[in-house]
């Protein structure tokens, strides 16, 4: 394997479980001690490893949930595809839910542009793109949420529990067939709400997602009428999902399109 390739593995391994002893990892990559040791100090250079005794962890394991500019910056091209084909499921003068993830900001700016529509959101961020927004925005109260940029709790959910919408554009921290996952209870209770009260919802996750539940499961997979990934998502996944009733779309990047 290339450097390149060997990093993205390790990082994967570490997906799966967010730490493991490095002679593990050393045979499951089959690739010298000298050679692991290497790439493990290029990774920790660059604040994606923690090496600790015999062991490899991932920064984000010791940092607690990433920050919501580091999300973003991880697979943008990928999460901008999914935005562009998500927004194509909007009929006019609609009015929309956006939820507070990475991904549902790329949704959330793309639909800014278009003067019929009326956004509804919980996400500061997206709220904060308003200036230049040529359609509606509404920003739902509750309490602040640093990690996620994004307001949540009892307030936010006793908002929802008055508005109806057409479409809801809904992120996920992990996905797995037994449903959609986020990793925290208050930010559960408003994704709940939010699916309540649409017509349509539409999962909006890149297929990194997938293979990760969190720590609290907020809807099943009844609860969505088509999920928007990249093409990444594996074949296993693609037919569970498809039998699950969900309308299925994959999102190609620009970057990939013409390619063999």
């Amino acid at each position: 394997m290339i450097v390149q390739e060997r990093h993205r593995a390790i990082l994967t391994s570490l997906k799966r479980r967010p730490r493991v002893a490095t002679e593990l990892l050393q045979g499951e990559l089959g690739i010298s001690r000298s050679t692991l040791r290497r790439d493990l100090m290029e990774l920790e250079h660059l604040g994606e490893v923690v090496r600790v005794r015999g062991e490899v962890v991932h920064a984000d394991f010791l940092r607690g949930e990433p920050s919501f500019d580091r999300r973003r910056a991880r697979r943008i091209a990928e999460k901008q595809a999914i935005a562009r084909r998500a927004a194509e499921l909007v009929a006019p003068n609609s009015t929309i839910y956006i939820d507070a993830g990475t991904t549902c900001l790329e949704v959330g700016r793309l639909l800014m542009k278009r003067p019929d529509l009326r956004l509804f959101t919980h996400s500061i961020r997206l709220v904060s793109h308003a200036t230049d927004s040529e359609a509606a925005v509404v920003c739902v109260g509750g309490e602040y949420r640093r990690v996620s940029d994004a307001v949540v709790g009892g307030l936010t959910a006793s908002w929802l529990a008055e508005l109806r919408f057409d479409i809801a554009f809904v992120a996920a921290s992990g996905l797995d067939e037994a449903g959609l996952w986020t990793t925290e209870l208050s930010e559960c209770a408003v994704k709940a709400a939010i699916l309540a009260r649409s017509r349509r919802n539409v999962l909006v996750a890149d297929s990194e997602k997938w293979g990760d539940p969190k720590a609290v499961r907020f809807a099943g997979w009844d609860r969505v009428s088509d999920f928007v990934t990249d093409a990444g998502l594996a074949e296993a996944p693609r037919r569970f999902v498809r039998r699950a009733g969900v309308n299925l779309t994959v999102a190609t990047t620009r970057e990939s399109k013409g390619k063999p």
